[in-house]
């Protein structure tokens, strides 16, 4: 644990010093976004608890971007990013999260390479549930006209404040493909994420596939553009490698999720977005087997 956090600081810290020696002077971007949500199953996947109640909360957004360095071939873009969740009753699920990231690409002939560093802290219920370091490299490649291919490793180290069992490090590789259309306009998406996990608590080590698929497009009338639909389909397998003892057997998971997202833009800076998200997980453990409906209604802004 202690050794994938030092691999992950050590990684990022060269990545900034590399970049940062060619920094220039860079635009500041601000986006925010406050609105309503409604969840008909609370649920802290992070814990393993769904609640069977629902609730509404007030949800706020705020990021900002700082473009440390940007030239023809490369760019370095620092970012904070604040989330906050306020519930009408369930105090006690409030979720706040704070993230701290740096973003590093360069073009190199035809290829695009990235590092993607993060450093994310978690309350729930205003008390701290868990902090985590993460480290991606990715390799980007445009094969034809129109298609784009990523491939990316990412390293995640896990610590909870209380429950250390759950302190984990995980490792995932990762393949998406992009086909963009309608001028570059819109995009559909196919990708598979193969997913390990090593806990402290050997009740919880996994080894995972994700599937997903994804569409964006912009919506017309009268050949003009009244809104931006984007949808989504994912599912996970995710099997346990030994046995929870609250069942007697090795835990089996699956997951289908659906998401869709209306997005109609006021000017060139805000933007009303309606988003939807349905979740089935299939799992022996009763505790995670439940469906979930969440909705929300917000205004997003940038500056």
């Amino acid at each position: 644990m202690d050794k994938a956090k030092s691999n992950i600081l050590c990684a990022s810290a060269m990545l900034l010093a590399s970049s940062l020696s060619f920094a220039q002077e860079a635009p500041l971007s601000l986006t925010a976004s406050v609105g309503a949500e409604y969840d008909d199953n609370i649920s802290v996947s992070a814990l393993d608890t769904t609640t069977g109640q629902s609730d509404e909360a007030l949800i706020v957004d705020f990021s900002a971007g700082y473009m440390a360095m940007k030239s023809e071939t490369a760019e370095l873009e620092l970012v904070y990013d604040l989330y906050q969740s306020k519930h009408n009753s369930l105090s006690d699920f409030d979720l706040q999260i704070h993230t701290l990231s740096a973003f590093g690409s360069r073009e190199v002939g035809d290829k695009d390479l990235g590092l993607y560093y993060s450093y994310s802290m978690v309350d729930l219920g205003s008390e701290e549930l868990y902090d985590s370091h993460s480290l991606t490299p990715s390799l980007g490649l445009a094969l034809a006209e129109g298609w784009y291919n990523r491939f990316s490793y990412s390293l995640v180290a896990k610590d909870f404040a209380s429950a250390s069992g759950r302190d984990a490090t995980q490792n995932s590789l990762s393949a998406d493909n992009y086909y963009f259309f309608m001028d570059n306009a819109a995009y559909i998406t196919l990708g598979a994420r193969l997913e390990q996990e090593d806990a402290d608590d050997n009740e919880l080590d996994y080894q995972a596939l994700y599937l997903k698929t994804a569409i964006s497009i912009p919506l017309h009338y009268n050949n003009k553009k009244v809104i931006d639909f984007k949808g989504k389909y994912e599912h996970y397998w995710r099997d346990y490698d030994n046995t929870t003892a609250s069942i007697g057997k090795k835990r089996d998971d699956n997951q289908d999720l659906i998401g869709l997202e209306f997005i109609k833009p006021i000017n060139e800076n805000v933007d009303v977005v309606l988003n939807y998200e349905y979740t089935n997980t299939e799992s022996n453990l009763p505790s995670v087997d439940a469906e979930g409906n969440v909705i929300s209604l917000k205004v997003a802004m940038d500056f």
